[in-house]
């Protein structure tokens, strides 16, 4: 395995990670801070015509002579520095809010408002909050008795933020949402190198620990033949030969395992040129030995000419040594298992039909679904993991064609692959 280039990929891919979402943080800030500057914005914007439309409704007071008496009256008797205690069951009170309604309709500002006129000395108002608006003064108008305008507006926060309308929610919406994401993302991306590393220590460990086993059986078939029973019994020479075929199979399956770094799976070639007539041929042979002690039968037809695909030879074997290996187990005492290849309007197709119990209708795509498993009658449980079909689905598909499972009339379950042929090479 090399360890380099998968620690140089690492690397580069913790760069990338670390790069997409500094960019990404950094994006919400700048989103952050535009949210911000443009509130205070349209606060500034609000204030500027809250202070316009108190400019604009002092120069209407100042043209009601009448108006300006009845305040002035009210100003130069003794109260606490507030003239709406003494003035808001009159006429002339709400003809100033309705003054004061219509100047701010005016700028656009539809909001509650409370207003009063006050003493400029007035404790409460000296700095007054954010809601609060004060005029210049009302000197002039009211014979220089040092006198205010005071608005305020209970709802000034809602109305700024109406103001700033749907846009304004929706992007602290998204940048909540973007945030989480980032977050789950970058979580689930450290759950699975934690998990894709347990895993290359676990193929690791499994490869190594294969080999001491490998070599022992190898060793052992060897001095098997070498007696001379053996080489006169012309069956068990042929389980000799079965045993080392299979030894060097396995043995250089696991060679190419710890060659290959188990992070770059998904990099594994599918364009190598595959003579399926071999391959089939192959399987075929590996199972001999197995349906022969069971007394049954594994019968190859086809192709009487060349045919080759595109694939991984490997995992091409893998497949196709699935799909016999339950073709097998879940046929009757004696498996009848027929492998058909056939060509057909630049396509390869492959038959694998067993004589076993087969499936209900309503399970067949259900088959080739992870860890999906259908007992074999009679049986409490069945071998297995539920992933033989399930890997072959993902093999036939890497190789840009397609598998189902069918019930042919002659009994048991008949199990289809379609390919693209080879027409070139």
């Amino acid at each position: 395995m090399n360890r380099k280039k998968v620690s140089g990929k690492n690397r580069i891919q913790m760069v990338v990670l670390i790069l997409s979402l500094a960019s990404l943080f950094a994006l919400v800030g700048i989103q952050v801070a535009w949210t911000i500057r443009a509130a205070k914005m349209q606060e500034n914007q609000f204030n500027h015509s809250v202070m316009m439309a108190i400019n604009r409704t002092v120069d209407k007071l100042a043209l009601n002579r009448m108006l300006c008496e009845q305040i002035n009256n009210c100003l130069m008797q003794d109260n606490p520095g507030s003239c709406a205690m003494m003035m808001q069951n009159m006429d002339v009170w709400d003809n100033i809010k309705a003054l004061i309604q219509e100047d701010l309709n005016y700028y656009g500002i539809d909001l509650d408002f409370e207003f009063d006129i006050i003493r400029a000395d007035n404790r409460e108002v000296q700095s007054p909050g954010k809601e609060i608006y004060l005029s210049e003064s009302l000197e002039d108008l009211l014979e220089k008795s040092g006198y205010k305008l005071s608005i305020r507006f209970p709802g000034r926060r809602d109305f700024i933020i109406a103001q700033m309308g749907s846009i304004f929610v929706i992007s602290i919406v998204l940048l909540v949402i973007v945030t989480l994401s980032s977050l789950l993302i970058y979580r689930f991306y450290k759950r699975e190198r934690e998990f894709s590393g347990n895993i290359i220590d676990f193929v690791n460990s499994m490869t190594h620990a294969f080999k001491t086993p490998l070599t022992n059986i190898s060793l052992a078939n060897s001095m098997i033949a070498r007696d001379g029973t053996v080489k006169d019994n012309t069956k068990l020479q042929s389980y000799t030969g079965v045993i080392k075929a299979e030894h060097k199979k396995l043995k250089q399956r696991i060679e190419r395992l710890m060659k290959t770094s188990f992070s770059e799976t998904d990099q594994t070639s599918f364009h190598e040129l595959i003579d399926i007539k071999a391959l089939v041929g192959e399987v075929a042979g590996s199972f001999s030995v197995q349906v022969n002690e069971l007394g049954g039968s594994l019968r190859v037809s086809g192709p009487d000419t060349a045919a080759y695909v595109y694939g991984n030879p490997d995992l091409f074997y893998i497949a196709l040594a699935n799909i016999v290996d339950n073709s097998i187990k879940y046929s009757a005492e004696k498996p009848a298992v027929d492998i058909a290849v056939k060509s057909k309007k630049e396509k390869i197709i492959i038959t694998v039909d067993d004589k076993g119990k087969g499936v209900p209708k309503e399970h067949l795509d259900d088959i080739f679904e992870r860890y999906f498993r259908y007992p074999a009658e009679g049986s409490a449980d069945t071998e297995g993991f539920g992933l033989g079909l399930y890997q072959v689905r993902n093999i036939i598909t890497k190789m840009g064609g397609s598998v189902n499972a069918t019930l042919p009339d002659s009994g048991g379950l008949r199990i289809n692959i379609e390919l693209p042929a080879v027409t070139e090479k």
